[in-house]
């Protein structure tokens, strides 16, 4: 495995999204922004204020952002909801939420949400709000609560490849955990169920591989940790000490490289597997 720094110096990253012509998207909390970096050299700024924590992308490149409303070490304040960018403008497309951490979007169209409800108290760990997890329909612009009662602090979201299952991180307990994905409108959603408990660290966000393996990044252990469909560890990558990984995407010509946001380095790091490292195509 190779690891290039792409950038450094952008804050306390998060959220890399593959844009698919050689660029990645990745928030800065700190900063109040998103960041387009090029490899070829260049980094674009686009501001939005508060605290940017998710991102994604729909089919044609639009990006959405998780405005947890500026904790977690911000910029300043802002209104907590969903961003949505446009001609290099932030502008809201969800709000009335408490705290989006991060989004993906599901195989229904619609827009997954977590929501940790508040920024946390670390001492009192279990004195926090339940973590929350939210679907935003577009044809109907309608957002519907999917669950009110998930563990303090859900952090990472990704699908099962068959898109039947909705896995989460819990960050303070290191917990993968499932649930059932429920039609919209259903109010048959089921209490999240464990696929795997996290040694020596914190999961934070995660990317599902084309193998159906959730690639988990570790803020706390500085590592990666790759969880299969069974909840057994298959791998684990280890990152440079101090890196503090956010989150991760998958990206590169042929879906080989992986993206990595080190928040304490500031940096976006780019991962460049051979042929002993783990698969993600």
């Amino acid at each position: 495995m190779h690891i290039d720094v792409l950038a450094d110096g952008l804050g306390f990253t998060e959220g890399p999204v593959w844009l698919g012509d050689g660029r990645v998207a990745l928030t800065s909390i700190s900063h109040g922004c998103v960041y387009i970096v090029d490899p070829s050299g260049g980094v674009e700024r686009i501001t939005t204020g508060g605290g940017p924590n998710g991102l994604a992308a729909d089919a044609d490149g639009t990006l959405y952002v998780a405005q947890n409303g500026g904790i977690f070490g911000a910029s300043g304040p802002a209104e907590p909801g969903v961003q949505v960018i446009e001609n290099s403008t932030a502008t809201y497309l969800v709000e009335g939420l408490d705290a989006p951490n991060d989004l993906v979007f599901g195989p229904d169209g619609r827009l997954w949400i977590t929501d940790t409800g508040a920024e946390i108290d670390y001492t009192n760990p279990a004195g926090g709000q339940p973590g929350k997890v939210w679907a935003y329909e577009f044809n109907l612009g309608d957002l519907e609560l999917m669950t009110a009662t998930g563990p303090v602090f859900l952090n990472g979201l990704g699908f099962s490849r068959d898109g039947k299952t909705l896995l989460v991180t819990a960050t303070l307990s290191s917990r993968l955990l499932a649930y059932d994905v429920a039609p919209a409108g259903s109010s048959s959603w089921t209490d999240a169920r464990l696929v795997h408990t996290f040694d020596n660290g914190w999961p934070d966000g995660m990317v599902v591989s084309a193998l159906g393996e959730a690639w988990v990044a570790l803020t706390a252990a500085d590592r990666i940790d790759v969880i299969d469909a069974r909840g057994r560890r298959t791998a684990s990558i280890p990152l440079p000490a101090g890196s503090l990984p956010t989150n991760v995407c998958v990206g590169g010509d042929r879906c080989d490289e992986l993206f990595v946001t080190a928040a304490r380095s500031e940096s976006l790091l780019r991962l460049r597997l051979e042929a002993a490292d783990p698969a993600l195509a």
